[in-house]
């Protein structure tokens, strides 16, 4: 909240993984004590315009879900994954969490049923240690949301944490207080 650079640098190391990717932006998650700073569907909408700034090829790899945004109340991964499996039955899921999420895992709702049901795929931050799962090392950006949050308050260069289509759209929307 927002899509920012770091999160297509991982779509783009993990996706020779994949048959397919979902990128799915979380509704409200549990853990998060505030609330996504913008809507569900501006989330959503971000997410698809920094699609547009991918290679086609990722493009055509990639699919945006609004399953969780679209879903009143707490949203648990949970949830989202027993639905994609109603969807789609014949496939098996990877979540693919960062290092800092995965570090909360034991957190999350129904984390023992949610690892019996996906594989876990953990990208490795710059400066954390081991998480017990799956890792992959793709020389990820040391960004967070709410350094890109604080960044457009401040109305520094965004250049380097979103892609040209989400600040664009980030700027025409006036989102987290731009101009």
């Amino acid at each position: 909240d927002p899509i920012h650079q770091g999160h297509l640098r991982i779509l783009s190391a993990v996706e020779s993984r994949f048959d397919s990717l979902f990128l799915i932006p979380s509704g409200q998650p549990r853990l998060r004590t505030d609330k996504p700073a913008a809507s569900g569907a501006h989330r959503v909408e971000m997410c698809t315009a920094a699609l547009g700034d991918l290679p086609d090829s990722l493009q055509e790899k990639v699919s945006v879900l609004d399953l969780e945004v679209n879903r009143s109340g707490p949203t648990f991964t949970i949830d989202t994954i027993n639905q994609l499996r109603m969807i789609y039955p014949r496939d098996t899921f990877t979540l693919i969490l960062g290092s800092d999420a995965a570090a909360k895992l034991d957190q999350w709702y129904r984390a023992d049923a949610l690892q019996k049901v996906v594989e876990i795929l953990v990208v490795k931050r710059p400066g954390q240690g081991k998480s017990g799962f799956t890792e992959v090392e793709i020389n990820a950006l040391d960004i967070s949301a709410t350094q890109v949050r604080e960044a457009i308050a401040k109305r520094a260069d965004l250049a380097p944490m979103l892609s040209p289509s989400v600040r664009t759209y980030i700027k025409e929307n006036g989102l987290y207080g731009s101009k």
